[in-house]
């Protein structure tokens, strides 16, 4: 897995708001209240197959919610990147989530100082992520996978739209019962591919 393209694919595609992962129209755990896992407070580090680094630093925030600020070094002839995003932190069952609800980033192409950050369109959704806390101070993230979204909600066990074409959206429309429900399953993980392992770096 190649840490330095997934973490600036992640961002690039929530800045731009071109091809997004999977949404939800509602945030996973609403039903049980969203919150901050205290347990991802602090920075994260990871490597990739060519020893790039990223950096990952989690935050609270006043209204319960967490700020992660995300760092990827230059890599060579690669550019590096920042993007910050607001998520939220929900348990359902034995699955843990993070839903990333907002993301900024800084222009390149900023006029002035009052104009160097913008606001990604997210759709009013939500990104669901799937995380675990494993041995050895690790943290690992995965994005719903999209052709096993697909198949879901084409069988019918998720309320959700697919856009036309290979690289349409997919998003999940269901309400917050539902999904809750559903997300609570050992089923819903099944859905679920690893984005990034990272561990604690300090």
């Amino acid at each position: 897995m190649n840490l330095h393209r997934n973490a600036l694919a992640l961002a690039c595609t929530l800045l731009l708001a071109a091809c997004l992962p999977v949404t939800s129209k509602t945030p996973v755990g609403s039903t049980t209240g969203l919150g901050a896992d205290q347990a991802l407070y602090g920075t994260w580090k990871g490597y990739s197959d060519d020893h790039a680094v990223s950096y990952v630093h989690f935050i609270k925030k006043k209204d319960e919610g967490i700020a992660a600020i995300w760092v990827t070094p230059n890599n060579g002839d690669e550019d590096g990147g920042v993007g910050l995003f607001l998520v939220k932190t929900s348990k359902l069952g034995a699955n843990s989530f993070i839903d990333i609800l907002k993301s900024y980033t800084v222009k390149e192409d900023a006029k002035n100082e009052s104009d160097d950050t913008f606001l990604s369109g997210l759709n009013d959704s939500s990104i669901p992520m799937l995380y675990r806390l494993g041995k050895n101070r690790t943290l690992t993230l995965y994005l719903l996978d999209e052709d096993k979204t697909k198949e879901a909600i084409q069988a019918g066990k998720l309320a959700g739209s697919v856009e036309s074409g290979n690289f349409g959206d997919v998003k999940i429309t269901a309400d917050a019962a539902a999904l809750d429900a559903f997300m609570a399953t050992p089923e819903a993980v099944k859905l679920f591919k690893v984005f990034l392992v990272l561990k604690k770096a300090d």
